[in-house]
């Protein structure tokens, strides 16, 4: 475990000085399977693999949990271990901010990708992506990776890192990985432990209503109403729906029909207990003929 930059960067010479090709995900802790099978792809992948654990300020809104986010450090550091991750860095607060900014604005430099950052969860969340991106982009340079992993289940922040790293040249390649779920099919998310028991025997409706979508929107029903029934399903569900929508995969400008040449999502987020849900699922392959 490192937790200064100085150290980071004397692993990455090291690595560098072996000829090592470097992998890097970035976590905010409270590890679970989802993060750990993207340490499984880079180890597979990379000859050196670098994990952050960094609870990030500067996405969370002022009223938004940042101070009670989840940070049990030792399991963490004990299942990076098991999966032999090579480098933790686990910098403090002010080893990233040293002038202890909590928001974005306190910030002397902030970066946005602004045509995928106003839509989906954009819109409840002000701030939160140029937040999220302006540490990734500063995590990016401190870590110097080769490439570096993000899951699908958060597939705009995914889509967002990929776009700053496309147009910013940055020297590093985006390697996608698989949503990772329990076993009825919730997507793995590290708020799942908030939810109460009998909420937790519902969640996994969240992704049955997404699958159900897409198998009669792919059968010729109309989209709107096939979206607009299934809000309508979760709602009765106990679910307080924040979207359920059709989005391409590539810009997040939600479509009205599946007639267009690129990849289609249906994306969702709801709350469920007072617990914020997130989920996806692809309905149709780009067709590039």
């Amino acid at each position: 475990m490192v937790t200064t930059a100085r150290e980071l960067a004397a692993e990455w010479e090291a690595g560098r000085r072996a000829g090592a090709v470097i992998g890097y995900v970035p976590t905010m802790g409270a590890l679970h399977e989802g993060h750990l099978s993207l340490v499984d792809l880079a180890r597979e992948e990379c000859d050196l693999v670098i994990c952050s654990i960094f609870v990030n300020p500067l996405q969370f809104g002022l009223e938004e949990d940042f101070e009670s986010y989840p940070r049990p450090v030792e399991r963490d550091l004990s299942l990076l271990r098991a999966r032999d991750t090579d480098v933790t860095f686990l910098p403090s607060w002010t080893e990233i901010f040293p002038g202890r900014e909590r928001v974005l604005q306190d910030f002397g430099t902030h970066v946005s990708v602004p045509r995928l950052s106003h839509q989906l969860c954009g819109r409840s969340r002000e701030g939160h992506f140029d937040g999220m991106v302006t540490e990734s982009l500063l995590f990016l340079h401190l870590v110097r990776p080769d490439r570096t992993y993000w899951g699908e289940k958060d597939f705009q922040q995914l889509r967002i890192i990929e776009t700053l790293v496309r147009d910013m040249r940055l020297p590093v390649t985006v390697v996608r990985g698989a949503t990772k779920r329990e076993e009825d099919g919730l997507a793995m998310s590290s708020r799942n432990k908030n939810l109460s028991p009998e909420a937790r025997v519902v969640s996994p409706n969240l992704q049955r209503v997404l699958k159900d979508a897409r198998i009669r929107t792919l059968s010729g029903e109309p989209l709107p109403a096939v979206l607009a029934a299934a809000r309508e399903e979760l709602t009765s569900l106990g679910f307080a729906v924040e979207y359920l929508v059709a989005c391409e995969e590539e810009s997040l400008t939600e479509v009205p029909t599946l007639d267009g040449p690129v990849a289609v999502r249906l994306f969702a987020a709801a709350r469920l207990d007072g617990v914020r849900l997130l989920d996806n699922i692809r309905v149709t392959e780009a067709n590039h003929g």
